[in-house]
Formats: C-alpha cells, structure tokens, sequence
C-alpha cells in the first residue's frame, strides 16, 4: 500500500476552512482519559500540550470507552506551537542529513516527512492531532517501539503496519486503531501513536476541507 506523506501534493492542496471551534483542555474529560504529565517524550515545553478542539477531546472520550475494560487512553501530545513545529522539523532535517551523507536534498526532506510534519500542514499547531498510546495498571502497552522513535529502515518500527514487531505489539497497536478510527480520527501511516481529525491530513483521507488551521498560542489564553 502506498505511504502518503505530509508533503504529498494532494494533502498540500487540501483547502483550509477555519471553522473558529474553540480549544479545551483534554485533561479530566473522562476517566480512561489521562494525560503524560511528564512531557518526558516530547520537545514542547508549552502548558497547552494538552489542549485540543472542543470536537477532538469529545472524539477522545469516544476512543477510551471504546476500550476492553481495563485500559487507558494515555495522551503524550496534543496542541503544538506553530513556532515549535517549524524548530522540530528543521532538527529533524539536520539529524537525517547527517545520518544520511549519500542523499541529497529532496531525499532529506521526503525522509524527514516521514517523521515530522512539515509546519504548511502539520496537524498538532492546528489543535486537531493527537499522540497517545494505551495503559493498564498504571504501565504502557508494548507497541512494538517507544513513542516518538525515529523510524529507520528498514524496519521503520514506528510505522502502524511495521511487520517486524511482536505479535502482542501488533494486537496493542490494533486495539488503538480500532478505537481511534472508530471514533472518526485518521492514523498518519508512519507513526502508530499519530491521529488527527479536522486538519490536511484528516482532509485528505476523508475528501473534506480541512477544518482547522494553525493557532496561535496566545489565543488560547
């Protein structure tokens, strides 16, 4: 099956129809809900990361009833600044170009699409992507790769279709995706733990403008 990347032109030309839907935080919406108070995994340093479209966070509720008893929806990231997503894509730019000597360019930047968003379409400044993973008992599911890991070929474990992970990470990884998309969100192919609604990607997949556009983070003070 063909990889759509963020970079794609067909995702470039989603339209963008702000719908003006205000942002929430994500933070105790529903028991089997939690949020990654740490911030361990991830580059932002915002006390939004944990915000969302008011639609998003009602999507989430749906995801995490959805699941066997027992488990948790664990949210690592949700809202991302315009300016951090612009500073985590060039990072992610250098870090392959310097692991990568014998590409040029153009390969460098297909490469990094895989893993970062370019900042034109990236889901999580728009309030419309999440990052999660699933709980029990307090631990993280084996998924097969930790969050946010860099996907290398050619295992690229990160990818949701990785064949190279455990039969128990793939079934975790089902369970996720099961509830995710059936509460409306799209999975972007190359991380398991990504899923958006309302943003490029969401618009590409479903055949619908996008919804939501990048914000601000002093609009939502």
């Amino acid at each position: 099956m063909e990889m759509i990347l963020l970079n794609d032109a067909r995702v470039l030309a989603v339209q963008l129809r702000e719908s003006g839907e205000e942002m929430v935080s994500l933070a105790g919406l529903g028991a089997r809900l939690e949020v990654d108070w740490s911030r361990s995994q991830i580059a932002s340093n915002s006390e939004r990361f944990c915000y969302a479209r008011r639609t998003v966070g009602q999507m989430l509720v749906k995801a995490a009833q959805s699941l066997p008893q027992g488990l948790i929806l664990y949210l690592k990231e949700a809202y991302r600044p315009y300016g951090r997503q612009i500073k985590s894509f060039e990072e992610s730019l250098d870090w392959f170009a310097e692991r990568n000597p014998g590409l040029d360019a153009d390969e460098i930047y297909r490469l990094t699409c895989q893993y970062v968003a370019p900042p034109q379409v990236a889901g999580h400044p728009t309030g419309g992507a999440v990052d999660v993973t699933l709980m029990r008992d307090g631990h993280e599911l084996d998924m097969g790769c930790a969050f946010n890991e860099e996907p290398e070929a050619p295992r690229n474990l990160p990818y949701t279709e990785c064949p190279y992970v455990s039969e128990d990470a793939q079934a975790n990884r089902k369970l996720l995706a099961d509830a995710m998309s059936a509460a409306g969100f799209v999975n972007y192919p190359s991380e398991w733990w990504h899923w958006s609604y309302g943003d490029a990607y969401w618009g590409f997949v479903s055949h619908n403008p996008a919804c939501y556009t990048a914000q601000d983070e002093t609009s939502l003070e």
